[in-house]
This record gives structure tokens, C-alpha cells and sequence, in this order.
């Protein structure tokens, strides 16, 4: 018998639940089997980034998409209305030079958060109402009907800093008119300028070194990647490379909370046509680095975790494979 790569999936994902003494919680929403977990166990139970030749080392995080910025006060950004998501595997899919399609509804590198109310707890003074599109369940329902509603494509620059994102109006939008339009908007990410100059491999255009000087970007530097125990990862072009400074959760110390704001990885951006003026409310909001690609926590991690908590949700989950194909 032949097996799918989802199928796989399951079963290295049940194999590694007898790891925490526990079975996973299994459901089929909607045709998609899913798992569920507590959010402290997010980075091990999802499969881990891909190390794929061809697929850069910064991209090769679990990253944490902060749509409501839960995370931290004085970000410019966030959406009220934000979707029940919770982290990715970036490298995720599968790549085509520099064209990445991602399956947000099964393979188990996109997950969900398993709420039953949209409603979002507001746990500090300076945050702002936020409530979801949707509860997970119903967003997963939403997105699920084929695999292309499931697939969002990402069109990468030359260095992999950079992205448009395809596909995400074509299963949000009923109306094929209204979707015409939205499709005309630019959803992107982009990597953030202290973070390219961090990372080998990853080019600092002009334009970033005029809002980033080599001045400001070595302060940046014991803010965001503090040394653990000496100074060898300080500097440009040093992670992502064989050694001690390979990955953010290798290299880098102890973060502030204070220093959050400045130190995110990605931001996400949605533009209207043309990729030059954001769109207000919805506008952009930031993606921090959760976990490695072997799976060890970043720093970052417990303030993501923390944050996504004290919001109400205590459970994530995401798919597997669908329902009843098991075979090629």
C-alpha cells in the first residue's frame, strides 16, 4: 500500500504524542483531519520547518503570525477583525525556484487556533478591542472545500526576503466580483532590516540602509540577538551558517519585553494596487520567529505563547490529511 505524504504526517504526529505520555486529540472538521494540542506544545507538535537545498536558512522558522499584535504595545499594525491563526512552518510546501505553494488545511505545517467564541480577551490597558473572522473550526470549514481554495502561493524575490501572496481572497470571498477587486490588492511579507543584515545569504537593498544605518543596525543587535555567552554571534552575516550561530535559537540570548516591538522577523503587509500605500485598518502586522528547524524555541516563543494565552486561547490544532485518502 502506498501512503500520502499527509498520511505520514499522522503518523509521525501520533508517534511523537507517546513522547509526552499523551494521545493527541483527534476530529474531522469538515472533511480535514485535525489535531489538537495545548498551546505550550505548538512547536513540538508541529512537523518541523523543511531543510530543503534551495530553501534558505531564514526561512526555515516557525513563525508566529501576531494579527491582533497581542505581543507587544507600540507595533503600528494589527487587524480588529483577525484570522483564528496561530503559527506556520515558513519553508513549508513545496517550492518551484521561487514560487512556494502552501497547504493551509492539512499537512500540519499551518495551525489553528480551537476557540469557540471570536470574541479575543483584552488583557492590557493599551490594547485595542480585537475580535477573529471566525472561530477556527469555521475558518477552517471556510477555506476547506478543495485543495486549490486550500493553497496560498508566495512569489519570492531573488534572496527570499520578500513575497507576494496569492490565493488568500479566492476562499474568503463568496462574491466572484468583489473578489476580482480584492485580488487586485498586494498582500506581501517582507523581511525586516535588521534581520537581513543578520542573516548570511540575505542582500540589504539601498533603500534599507538609507532607514537603517550599520550604526543603528549593530544597537539593534544586542536588543534583538543578544549574545548567550560571548560575542562570536554579534555582527552582520553571522546566522545561518554551520556552527554556533546557525539559528536564532542558537545564537541568541535572552530578549526583553521592551525590546520586542523592534525586533520583529517578518511583517505582513496588505497594499493597495501598485504595493506603495497601505490599507488602512487592515494594513500590517508582525510575524516573530517561534522555533528553529530542528524545533528548539527561539526566544521569542514564550512571549508569543504568553500573549496568545492570556487572549482566551488554550487550544491549537491543525490538519492532517483529508478524510479517506490514504493512498495514491
Amino acid at each position: 500500500m502506498k501512503f500520502s505524504r499527509a498520511t505520514l504526517v499522522t503518523v509521525a504526529m501520533l508517534a511523537t504524542s507517546s513522547r509526552f505520555g499523551m494521545a493527541l486529540e483527534e476530529e474531522t472538521i469538515s472533511g480535514i483531519k485535525v489535531v489538537k494540542y495545548p498551546v505550550s506544545e505548538v512547536i513540538q507538535r508541529m512537523p518541523k520547518p523543511l531543510i530543503t537545498e534551495g530553501i534558505p536558512a531564514h526561512l526555515q522558522y516557525i513563525v508566529g503570525l501576531d494579527q491582533d499584535t497581542a505581543v507587544v504595545h507600540g507595533f503600528s499594525g494589527g487587524f480588529p477583525f483577525a484570522d483564528p491563526e496561530y503559527a506556520i512552518a515558513l519553508s513549508s510546501g513545496t517550492f518551484n525556484g521561487r514560487k512556494q505553494k502552501l497547504n493551509r488545511c492539512h499537512g500540519g505545517a499551518w495551525t489553528f487556533y480551537d476557540v469557540e467564541t471570536t470574541e479575543l480577551h483584552k488583557t492590557k490597558s493599551w490594547l485595542p478591542p480585537r475580535e477573529l473572522t471566525a472561530t477556527g473550526r469555521d475558518f477552517l470549514t471556510k477555506i476547506s472545500d478543495t485543495d486549490s481554495d486550500c493553497t496560498l502561493t508566495f512569489g519570492w524575490n531573488e534572496d527570499f526576503s520578500e513575497a507576494k501572496i496569492d490565493g488568500y481572497w479566492d476562499s474568503n470571498i463568496d462574491n466572484s466580483h468583489f473578489r476580482g477587486i480584492a485580488n487586485s490588492f498586494d498582500l506581501v511579507i517582507e523581511m525586516e532590516p535588521y534581520w537581513r543584515w543578520k542573516f548570511n545569504g540575505v542582500d540589504m537593498e539601498p533603500g534599507t540602509w538609507n532607514r537603517l544605518n550599520p550604526s543603528k543596525l549593530e544597537k539593534m543587535d544586542a536588543m534583538c540577538c543578544p549574545p548567550k555567552e560571548n560575542n562570536q554571534c554579534l555582527g552582520e552575516n553571522k546566522l545561518g551558517v554551520e556552527g554556533l550561530c546557525e539559528t536564532i535559537s542558537t545564537a541568541c540570548g535572552e530578549v526583553s519585553e521592551e525590546n520586542l516591538s523592534a525586533c520583529v522577523m517578518f511583517t505582513r503587509r496588505n497594499l493597495f494596487p501598485g504595493g506603495f500605500i497601505e490599507i488602512p485598518i487592515m494594513s500590517n502586522y508582525p510575524v516573530y520567529p517561534l522555533a528553529d528547524r530542528y524545533g528548539n524555541p527561539t526566544p521569542y516563543n514564550k512571549f508569543y505563547e504568553d500573549a496568545v494565552s492570556a487572549r482566551g486561547v488554550e487550544t491549537i490544532f491543525h490538519g492532517t490529511e483529508r478524510a479517506g485518502v490514504d493512498e495514491l
